[in-house]
């Protein structure tokens, strides 16, 4: 959060107010073999090279992307030899420009650091110009070590993931950066890491041991064949019987505790909160990033899921979620109840946990099955991705059955818990309706459009339960939402057609696009109201130096005077690059008082901290936008 000491903001001559204009399409083009998309016919050139920083090399078979919103328009291309590149017949407008390779870190035109996130400068193209970029991309950082299990021997054939400190909306938090795995001798080498913060930890393939269960049951059926057998199959019989009693022998005493793997974080940790830091520069190769693997105490979790009327509810979706901070892909157990409402959770670490169910609805957020071990289920889970909750489609499509829900909290100590029972119960609604306002023709059928619910974060229920929820829309604009699960939410909507932006969904005197509302069990929602506009603000203008030349590389923030509004995900923080010109501009802000200012390098998302904002407030210019405004607003910049 690096700040420019002494940067005044000056406002120079106030440019023209500018009408609302109506955009052109793109003339058709030919089309891009890669992306498949049309590219606009043009008499521009864009042409460069691609050098690998710090050596002077060029950049060969480096993918270089060019990509226009204003034009829709994409190509790609790979560098020669020499790292050159060159994209012809271009029309003219504003153009993003990236690149990147494997081993390296990928960058954008005008980055001022490299790095994922980090806003480049787009370049702006006129009829018949001729612009040459030249770019040094870094090479990718490397963390490298030695994995070793209890015994001080190699375990080949470990997952080893790598994950970044990242802002994301002005909450830090991780993020997988990379993966590998050991081999012969336990050693693993991540590398094509951006600079930045890293965790490292080790996903062991045999989290949990062997499922006594499930041992159990292959036993007695090895016993069972064994004893089937006619005589002249004696030998096959006595193979049968060896295998029962080697899988005897790995069932552990009634009196003993279980232990299994967890996955385990540098230096030698179960808990990501004490994980170490690993500081990984440009091009830097960390080495001896050592650790071990580790024994832990696990258990299993027994229970039921059962309706309002306590009546055993079969095919559940049933997620345990670990408490604290979120790890992606770990920290995650899945399992489905049986016929008779019951399930089972096996191989959990110690740690404190929320235990949820839903049955209904599409799947879970974060619903992943359990780890599959040899022969069935084991231990703490890796996870496998995320699938998100396809809801209710809009326009009388067919609906998913009610969805409902149940949440409690655990603690797992190494001992197992038995008996736990999850109540189902039916979600809420919000109910409501949709205006338009303005002189654009309205559409006229409204159930075209898509009203959806979505989760926002910090919330009061797990992301696991919390999901998007999409509504009906009837023809005359009144929508409805059902089984929404207690959160915190926004209410949006979409589809309205050219012209028309989303201007406000207000539950109980609450606008929700700036300060989620809360949904609280066993309380309906009736009078939502979503409300369209064709007044459209936009804030744009020309940012220079002392000098009266372009000063492409800052980034340009708007952000709301009132700092109520200074939130996470807020829609009145906005940020930008000027082009190369120096134009920029700012669309969507709601209308109200903001503060206009230039800042130099700023951590991607640092802008939603309230505390990086008040420090900005003293080298801010103050800017009035009235609904539908088209202000033109210039800056000169000077260093003091």
């Amino acid at each position: 959060m690096t700040l420019v000491r002494g940067l005044i903001v000056a406002l120079l001559l106030p440019g023209p107010w500018l009408a609302a204009s109506s955009a052109q399409q793109p003339v058709p083009g030919p089309r891009d073999p890669v992306a498949g998309t049309a590219i606009p016919a043009g008499t521009a050139t864009l042409a460069g090279t691609v050098l690998v920083e710090g050596t002077g090399q060029p950049a060969r078979r480096a993918r270089v992307s060019l990509s226009s919103t204003e034009l829709r328009g994409s190509r790609t291309m790979l560098t020669d030899d020499h790292g050159r590149f060159v994209f012809a017949g271009l029309a003219a407008g504003r153009y993003s420009l990236t690149v990147s390779k494997p081993g390296h870190v990928g960058i954008a035109y005008g980055q001022n650091r490299p790095g994922a996130g980090r806003p480049g400068t787009p370049i702006q193209l006129s009829d018949g110009q001729t612009f040459e970029a030249r770019l040094q991309m870094p090479r990718g950082g490397v963390i490298t070590g030695t994995l070793l299990d209890e015994q001080g021997e190699a375990v080949p054939g470990t997952p080893v993931r790598v994950l970044r400190h990242a802002l994301r909306n002005g909450t830090r938090a991780l993020e997988q950066a990379g993966t590998g795995s050991t081999d012969d001798r336990g050693i693993y080498r991540v590398y094509g890491l951006q600079p930045g913060e890293y965790l490292v930890v080790a996903l062991p393939r045999r989290p949990g041991g062997p499922d006594p269960d499930r041992l159990r049951t292959e036993v007695a059926a090895l016993r069972e064949r064994a004893a089937a057998l006619a005589p002249e199959n004696a030998p096959l019989a006595r193979q049968l019987l060896e295998r029962a009693t080697a899988q005897q022998s790995q069932l552990p005493e009634a009196d003993d505790q279980a232990t299994g793997y967890a996955p385990v974080y540098y230096p030698g940790t179960t808990v990501p909160s004490t994980a170490a830091s690993i500081v990984v520069g440009a091009g830097e190769e960390r080495s001896g990033v050592d650790f071990q693997l580790q024994l832990v105490p696990i258990a299993r979790i027994d229970g039921i899921v059962v309706s309002a009327t306590s009546q055993p509810l079969q095919s559940a979706q049933v997620v345990l979620v670990a408490a604290g901070q979120a790890v992606p892909g770990l920290g995650t157990q899945s399992t489905r109840a049986d016929r008779d409402g019951r399930f089972s959770l096996t191989g959990v670490a110690p740690g404190q946990y929320t235990l949820l169910a839903r049955s209904g609805g599409g799947p879970m957020r974060g619903d992943v099955e359990a780890f599959q071990g040899p022969g069935g289920r084991g231990g703490v889970p890796a996870g496998r991705g995320q699938r998100p909750f396809a809801g209710r489609g809009s326009g009388g499509g067919a609906s998913n059955p009610a969805r409902l829900w149940a949440m409690t909290t655990l603690v797992v100590d190494g001992h197992d818990v038995a008996n736990v029972v999850l109540p189902l119960q039916p979600g809420m609604s919000i109910a409501g309706r949709i205006t338009f306002e303005g002189a654009a023709q309205a559409p006229d059928d409204a159930s075209r459009l898509r009203v959806t619910l979505v989760p926002a974060e910090p919330g009061v229920m797990p992301r696991a339960l919390a999901t998007p929820a999409q509504g009906t829309v009837d023809a005359s604009g009144r929508f409805s939402v059902a089984d929404v699960v207690p959160g915190r939410y926004r209410l949006s909507a979409s589809g309205a057609g050219p012209g028309w932006f989303l201007e406000s969904a207000v539950i109980d005197g609450q606008d929700t696009l700036d300060f989620p509302v809360e949904v609280k069990p066993n309380q309906n929602v009736t009078n939502a109201l979503i409300t369209f506009s064709d007044r459209q603000a936009e804030l744009s203008g020309l940012v220079t130096d002392s000098r009266g030349r372009p000063a492409s590389e800052y980034t340009l923030l708007a952000f709301s005077a009132d700092p109520r509004y200074w939130t996470p995900q807020s829609r009145r923080i906005q940020s930008t690059r000027p082009a190369t010109d120096g134009r920029f501009i700012f669309r969507s802000l709601p209308p109200g008082e903001y503060r206009l200012t230039a800042i130099v390098d700023p951590e991607p998302g640092s802008w939603f901290d309230p505390a990086f904002l008040q420090q900005l407030e003293s080298s801010t210019l103050r800017v009035s936008l009235a609904e539908g405004e088209k202000k033109v607003q210039d800056l000169r910049l000077s260093l003091q």
